[in-house]
């Protein structure tokens, strides 16, 4: 948005306010002038107005050497609720969360294999009335709802295709506001994963006393493998959409030309084929003398140095690699950051990804594994209508309070 009007800055100088106070407090106005560059005049009358809101409360005295001691000031995180949803290939989960993001008040989960899109939505809608049986009264309420999704989603929010299910120009967003009244969003899991991520690199690059120890990542990869592979790309500290909202379907790039099967978005040889938790226990069962339903026997099988299922492993490893390294020539990320239950269960064979990895210009690259696990899409679609209903409060806050 072009800022060209006193009333964009002014909300848009409020949502930096509570923006630093959600990433870095308990915060005295002080650090905020230090963190925004805004003068002392303004943050003062800012705060004010998200005390009046009731979403910001002054606590505690803060450390001060000499002189008076600041106040600090922390964020109302009982002041509403929000539900995320992960919509995943063959299960969705739904939480319901204060507005810390991260403080679970209700979860429900529940299995889709093979449903079709309207009794998949008449079962997320019957989870999510479930989940505001239990919420609590607060001064907002419900501020919004936001869904994680395995598939393709465009900048509007529409799910233009899910390979998988063979979902096609599904419009859940509307369908939902519609139901609840309140603001939804829709995005990749993997984006939403890496926004969780991104968080929480940059609330581990503090020490103790507050201050920042390194400055966060700007650019990071977050590759979700899971029934399928998603990628979400953040670039100077922001998600790389691309033109259309398709930039982190990298789990269909290329990378066997030679591949007979097709993948279920129609093309061939994509990476989804290789690496992702089907595709290893469909090729694992092609060459087992006994077949395996999930990643956890072939997990077993690899602890007992079966050497055949220590192949299967070396060929996830082997095409994993190929598509790092196509990220990193592509990208130039400062970081890969991966979810993979297969690796979870057997992180000692990170090196060996690397060892694979080819690399002639950097020559090294950070790759880890997610803190988050399996919780990254949906910790991050829970801090994505979060921050929308803040960034909403910030735009209206003028008319709210007076």
């Amino acid at each position: 948005m072009k800022i060209t009007q006193t009333k964009d800055i002014r909300a848009a100088n409020r949502w930096e306010i509570m923006r630093q106070v959600l990433r870095h407090y308990p915060i005295s106005r002080a650090d905020i002038c230090r963190q925004t560059g805004l003068n002392k005049a303004t943050v003062s009358t800012i705060v004010k107005e998200w005390i009046d809101a009731g979403l910001l409360a002054e606590t505690e005295l803060g450390h001060s050497e000499w002189g008076r001691k600041p106040i600090l000031l922390n964020p109302l995180h009982s002041a509403g609720c929000a539900v995320a949803l992960d919509i995943d290939i063959n299960q969705v989960q739904a939480i319901l969360t204060d507005l810390s993001g991260e403080s679970v008040l209700a979860r429900e989960q529940f299995s889709t294999t093979g449903e079709s899109f309207p009794t998949v939505f008449q079962l997320v809608c019957q989870a999510v009335d479930k989940l505001l049986t239990q919420m609590p009264s607060t001064r907002y309420g419900l501020v919004g709802i936001s869904a994680a999704v395995h598939g393709v989603v465009d900048l509007s929010g529409l799910i233009r295709f899910v390979p998988r299910r063979g979902w096609r120009n599904v419009d859940l967003r509307a369908l939902l506001e519609e139901r609840y009244q309140v603001p939804v969003s829709l995005d990749n899991d993997g984006n939403l994963a890496a926004l969780a991520q991104q968080d929480l690199i940059e609330n581990e690059s503090e020490a103790e006393d507050g201050q920042p120890q390194d400055a966060p990542l700007q650019s990071l990869a977050m590759v979700n493998i899971g029934n399928s592979i998603s990628v979400g790309l953040i670039t100077n500290g922001e998600v790389f959409r691309g033109f259309h909202g398709f930039a982190n379907a990298i789990g269909h790039h290329t990378i066997n030309f030679d591949e007979p099967v097709q993948c279920s978005c129609g093309k061939y040889g994509c990476w989804e084929q290789y690496c992702s938790d089907g595709a290893v226990i469909a090729h694992a069962n092609s060459v087992l003398p006994k077949p395996i339903s999930s990643i956890q026997e072939l997990v077993v099988l690899i602890r007992h140095q079966d050497p055949i299922a220590q192949q299967v492993l070396d060929r996830f490893i082997t095409y994993l690699a190929v598509g790092l390294t196509n990220i990193i020539f592509i990208f130039d990320c400062q970081a890969i950051v991966i979810s993979s239950e297969l690796l979870y269960s057997l992180p000692y064979y990170l090196p060996e990804i690397l060892r694979k990895m080819v690399l002639p210009i950097t020559h090294a690259e950070k790759v880890v594994l997610s803190p988050l696990g399996k919780s990254g899409p949906i910790l991050g679609a829970a801090q994505q209508a979060i921050c929308q209903f803040y960034q909403g409060v910030a735009n209206t806050i003028e008319t709210t309070n007076g």
